[in-house]
């Protein structure tokens, strides 16, 4: 963000004084007529005109920017940093002290020391955002103050950065999903020596060094290892429910359970292994052909903006949403993110794994987000109803784990952090 200005000033405490005795001491002159009086109320102005052209002359070249480095990314519940970039494009002569307000996304002050012409002052400025989504930060505001201390000179930076903010993200080292088959991993490297060769790829951390392609190597600079059909990994869809039951979801629940489908995508893209993401929302249901498995930051970071900006606003439940989908469309694995559980589900994951399909649930407790607290003498039927509510979300958690899939819970005490035992993750 690099904008023209706009230039205002107002005088300063000082310089309200200043203002104020210059114009008594004229009217006490004008009517006394004495010429001391005059001397001292045109001593007044001139400093005042002297405050203005040393003030506008000092602070005349300075420009303002913000930016995030392209490095950082900027996640929900985690401090970030922005840059602040205050440079002084005059030719001659260093600029005053400043002081920066600008919107990050809340006003916040900084203070700038001065700097030299033709210099670059940058300024690390901690920003947090309590929720994921897209934010604009500023607009700015560059005040210094004349050397006299007189007048503020305010210059208004209008230009505004359209920041991305990720849902938390934590480390999901248990996910029980697989990469290769149980079969290939089991015979072990040896037995994989006579398996057919499928290709090239980059080497991964736990790769056997003896499939190295050396020539590859030789010619690239980069480690470059065969692949085999049976190490050919798994590609995965994760599906993340945004059905909108009712007129009001909480929001807790919402974000618990895009951060859960964000740590899959994290864990997938860790592995190396091929993924797609699946909103079960009104937007994105109908435009999933665009958005194709794959590997790899930039595919990864496509779907973290998916996430960004997920709302619950589908009409289709999940159970029907996997009815819909093509299975070619579904990979060889589904990570699916689900906040309503039932008989329809179950039965739908019992059809995928009939297929063949390795299945993990993740299920939101949806029940703890939504109960309200007990009131008087209505203290024991809402507990008998929490109870009921709880024993039903298990028989579905249940009839789940009797359809074949890996089940894991999400529950508003804890939230996603407790499948990761505690184990946020700051970056990716």
């Amino acid at each position: 963000m690099k904008g023209a200005s706009r230039l205002s000033m107002r005088p300063t405490a000082r310089g309200w004084q200043a203002v104020f005795f210059g114009t008594l001491s004229l009217a006490v002159a004008y009517l006394i007529g004495t010429t001391q009086i005059y001397q001292l109320a045109y001593a007044l102005l001139a400093l005042l005109l002297a405050s203005l052209l040393l003030g506008y002359y000092s602070s005349r070249g300075l420009r303002y920017a913000r930016r995030v480095p392209p490095e950082e990314r900027l996640f929900a519940g985690r401090e970030s940093n922005v840059e602040l970039v205050l440079t002084n494009a005059a030719r001659h002569g260093r600029s005053p002290r400043a002081q920066i307000a600008d919107r990050l996304p809340n006003p916040l002050l900084f203070a700038a020391p001065p700097v030299e012409a033709g210099g670059v002052r940058r300024i690390p400025a901690p920003v947090s955002f309590p929720r994921r989504g897209l934010y604009e930060l500023g607009p700015a505001e560059v005040s210094t103050t004349d050397p006299l201390g007189f007048l503020r000179f305010a210059r208004r930076f209008g230009g505004r950065t359209e920041v991305v903010v990720y849902p938390r993200v934590f480390d999901l080292a248990d996910l029980p999903l697989r990469g290769r088959s149980a079969e290939a991993e089991a015979r072990g490297a040896f037995a994989r020596r006579g398996d057919e060769f499928s290709g090239l790829r980059e080497y991964r951390r736990g790769d056997d060094r003896r499939h190295i392609h050396w020539k590859s190597v030789a010619r690239t600079g980069e480690l470059i290892v065969r692949e085999f059909a049976t190490d050919s990994p798994r590609r995965h869809a994760v599906v993340l429910d945004l059905h909108r039951p009712g007129l009001r979801v909480p929001e807790t629940e919402i974000e618990d359970a895009v951060s859960a489908a964000a740590s899959a995508l994290s864990h997938l893209h860790g592995a190396g292994l091929p993924f797609r993401l699946l909103l079960a929302d009104g937007e994105h249901a109908a435009k999933r052909e665009a958005n194709g498995f794959g590997s790899g930051k930039a595919h990864f970071w496509r779907a973290m903006r998916m996430l960004a900006t997920a709302r619950a606003s589908g009409t289709v439940e999940t159970a029907a949403f996997l009815e819909e989908t093509p299975r070619d469309e579904l990979g060889e694995g589904l990570v699916l993110v689900s906040r309503s559980l039932g008989d329809a589900l179950a039965g739908a994951v019992s059809k995928l794994r009939a297929a063949g399909l390795p299945v993990v649930v993740l299920a939101v407790a949806a029940h703890t987000y939504r109960t309200g607290g007990a009131q008087g003498g209505a203290a024991g039927s809402v507990g008998s109803r929490s109870a009921a509510r709880e024993a039903r979300f298990f028989g579905n958690v249940r009839r789940l784990e009797l359809a074949g899939a890996a089940v894991r819970v999400v529950r508003r005490e804890g939230g996603v952090a407790t499948l990761a035992g505690g184990r946020g993750r700051g970056a990716v």
